[in-house]
């Protein structure tokens, strides 16, 4: 009996001092972490959005109608201070979990960059496929509502679904969508 106190103890120190040093390096890696993403988010913004010189956050009032997977919104400005587009972020969720991507969209309406922060719930070498610029550089120039085929070449305001990874496909194009669409109310009030 009491070795299996005593083994329970030393399993009960162990876990404790194990939980404290998990939090002690989670306290210290947090802000690090928390600034790598930040700086990566305005790389992104700058590469689908390059003409703007700023970017300023959308309020999430605004975006309250978005709903979806739309999750954040930049307008980006020029040096005049001259609407240059905006930028959506969505994430749309993907065979194994959400495919974070931000959308450039120019003041006509149409896809200018695209870029995925996150996909890492993706199968690799299928539905990771959705995610590479292959695949993303046909939404490129095209305005809402982008349609998916799959066995056939697209045509007009198409595109093509990656073979074998339609629910990726289907996420990236019902992501880019939303932020479509979201941009059109955030550019035009309606």
């Amino acid at each position: 009996m009491r070795e299996a106190v005593r083994m329970i103890l030393t399993l009960l120190v162990v876990t404790v001092l194990a939980g404290v040093a998990l939090a002690g390096v989670n306290g210290v890696t947090a802000p690090i972490v928390a600034e790598m993403e930040a700086r990566a988010l305005q790389e992104g913004l700058a590469e689908v959005l390059p003409g703007a010189a700023t970017f300023e956050e959308v309020p999430a009032d605004e975006l309250a109608r978005a709903g979806g997977p739309v999750q954040a919104a930049w307008r980006g400005v020029d040096a005049e201070g001259e609407p240059v587009g905006v930028v959506v972020q969505a994430a749309p969720s993907g065979y194994g979990g959400a495919i974070v991507l931000l959308v450039g969209v120019e003041p006509g309406g149409t896809v200018h960059q695209l870029k995925v922060l996150s996909a890492t719930g993706e199968t690799p070498g299928l539905g990771s496929k959705a995610t590479e610029p292959a695949f993303l550089q046909q939404f490129l120039g095209l305005s809402p509502s982008i349609e998916l085929v799959k066995n056939q070449p697209p045509a007009g305001n198409e595109i093509q679904a990656v073979t074998g990874a339609t629910i990726s496909s289907r996420a990236v194009l019902d992501g880019v969508n939303a932020a479509l669409d979201a941009a059109r109310q955030l550019q035009t009030g309606r």
